[in-house]
């Protein structure tokens, strides 16, 4: 495959994939619950109550003071999260219009836009970073190691669940072989 049909074809899939996760990302913001009873925001995965990570701290059984605590950090930078989602999903939304209008589309149409979600999505996952170490802080050394623990077990589940299903990390052909 070219370089610019490699291009395009991370670009749609990019189109596919990523507006469906920023629209199931915004709609938790509106108040999927957290671990210990609170409302969680989203930020591609690490925040909204059905984020790996929320659900990860789900096993550290939180105080009460703790809970609120997340809260508070969750709550924190609701506002620019929000944003950031909506400003990916219209670039998301402009590379479908390129992607599916009228006339050829090359890499060099797509390029401005790809590096503009490429910056908004550092920007999240920054704030994830930033998140999860604000979390942890308020964390005993009981609650990480019980956290270590549990995403230990979830990871050697995983393994075992690829291993079940035969995924040798290859991608999957086409049934025709392609």
């Amino acid at each position: 495959m070219t370089r610019s049909k490699l291009a395009v074809a991370a670009a749609f899939g990019l189109l596919c994939a990523q507006p469906l996760m920023t629209q199931a990302a915004s709609a938790q913001c509106g108040g999927m619950a957290m671990p210990g009873g609170g409302m969680g925001h989203s930020a591609m995965g690490m925040h909204g109550g059905g984020s790996p990570f929320l659900m990860l701290l789900r096993s550290a059984s939180l105080t009460p003071a703790q809970q609120s605590q997340v809260q508070l950090i969750l709550n924190s930078n609701k506002t620019q999260m929000q944003g950031l989602h909506q400003q990916l999903f219209t670039l998301h939304e402009q590379i479908a219009a390129k992607l599916l209008g009228p006339g050829a589309v090359t890499a060099g149409d797509l390029r401005p836009l790809i590096q503009q979600a490429s910056r908004l999505e550092a920007d999240l996952n920054q704030n994830m970073a930033d998140t999860a170490l604000a979390i942890r802080n308020i964390l005993t050394p009981q609650q990480v190691k019980r956290l270590a623990e549990v995403h230990l077990k979830l990871h050697n589940l995983h393994m075992q669940i690829q291993k079940l299903m035969g995924a040798s990390g290859q991608e999957m052909s086409e049934p025709d072989g392609n």
